[in-house]
C-alpha cells in the first residue's frame, strides 16, 4: 500500500513539474507585446464592422487607432521582435494610421476610408507575420 501511495505521489509530482515547465517555456516564448494587443483590439473593432458595411466604428475610433499605432511604434519591442524590418513596418503603420485619422476627420469618401482601413489591416498582418519570422520569411526558433 505504501508503495502504491509513493508511486502515485511520484506520478503526480512529475506531472506537476512537467506542467509548470511547459507553462514557463510557453510564457517565455510568447512574451506579450501589450501595445500590439491594444492596437489589435481597436483594429478588430473597426475593421470587421466595416466588412459588414458599418463605418461608424472607424469614424468614431480613427484617432484612437492612430494613437495606439504611435504608441506601438514608439515603444521598445520585446527582444524577439526588436528587428529593423519590424521597426520599419511599425513606422509605416503609424504613418498610415495617422493618414486614415486625417481622412476620417476631413470627411473623406466611404470608398477611400474603406481602402485605407483595408490597407492598414493588411499592414497589421504584415507586422504580425514578421513577428513570427526573422523578417526575411524564416521562422523564429523559440
Amino acid at each position: 500500500m505504501k508503495r502504491l501511495l509513493m508511486k502515485s505521489f511520484i506520478v503526480v509530482a512529475l506531472g506537476l513539474l512537467y506542467a509548470s515547465t511547459a507553462f514557463a517555456q510557453r510564457s517565455a516564448k510568447a512574451a506579450p507585446w501589450k501595445e500590439m494587443e491594444t492596437f489589435h483590439e481597436v483594429m478588430a473593432k473597426t475593421f470587421h464592422p466595416m466588412e459588414e458595411g458599418n463605418l461608424q466604428p472607424i469614424m468614431a475610433r480613427a484617432g484612437e487607432m492612430a494613437e495606439k499605432a504611435k504608441l506601438w511604434a514608439d515603444t521598445k519591442a520585446p527582444a524577439q521582435f526588436d528587428k529593423p524590418a519590424i521597426k520599419d513596418l511599425l513606422v509605416k503603420l503609424k504613418d498610415e494610421s495617422k493618414a486614415l485619422a486625417e481622412l476620417v476627420a476631413a470627411k473623406g469618401s466611404e470608398a477611400d476610408i474603406k481602402k485605407s482601413l483595408t490597407a492598414l489591416h493588411d499592414r497589421f498582418h504584415e507586422i504580425t507575420g514578421a513577428c513570427k519570422t526573422d523578417g526575411h520569411g524564416k521562422k523564429h526558433k523559440h
